[in-house]
């Protein structure tokens, strides 16, 4: 029967082109599972090689197993989508930084960094009054240690004291590795 149906494609047959297409999608659907979990190229596969088969169907009389010949087409098309997904994947993100994810990702992101914020100025507010000014000033003002300096009225060497102090105290207080304090601070200018 198959071969039947194959043979009144290649003749133009619309009726048996979509009794092909209706009996192979979900058999093609269900093969194309075990590749990608990834529905809309799995479909886009699907189409491109059913297609192919009413597109080409003047070379249809050549093909001796339909079925053979649909699966291997069908997964030479998904497997090139499947490659072609993961070029544009590893483009974006190493062009784009963060791939961009639904509504409640950023919202719970935006969350975390709300709460990290808090803290992080919790912990500021634990500093002594020099240490506060001494913070705001390098990191919220991007001012140089020199220029700290003048504006506290101390010299350099005191204001690098009054800075260590400072991260380290919000290091334990914040329970943070150094570096991602200074991160944070950073960030937060």
């Amino acid at each position: 029967m198959e071969q039947e149906i194959w043979t009144q494609i290649g003749g133009g047959d619309q009726a048996a082109y979509a009794q092909l297409y209706t009996f192979y999608y979900k058999k093609l659907y269900n093969y194309g599972r075990k590749f990608t979990s990834d529905t809309a190229l799995l479909e886009d596969a699907l189409q491109e090689a059913l297609i192919a088969v009413w597109t080409g169907r003047a070379r249809l009389e050549m093909v001796r197993t339909p079925h053979t010949y649909l699966f291997n087409s069908f997964r030479y098309i998904l497997f090139r989508k499947i490659k072609q997904a993961r070029k544009l994947w590893q483009y974006t993100e190493a062009n784009a930084g963060e791939p961009e994810f639904g509504v409640e990702h950023m919202i719970i992101r935006q969350d975390m960094e709300t709460a990290v914020k808090q803290r992080l100025a919790q912990a500021i507010r634990g500093l002594t009054g020099r240490q506060r000014e001494a913070v705001f000033l390098r990191f919220y003002e991007g001012l140089s240690y020199d220029e700290v300096a003048e504006v506290l009225g101390i010299s350099v060497k005191a204001t690098y004291k009054i800075m260590s102090r400072a991260l380290l105290q919000l290091k334990e207080t914040l329970s943070l590795p150094l570096l991602t304090v200074l991160l944070l601070l950073r960030n937060l200018s």
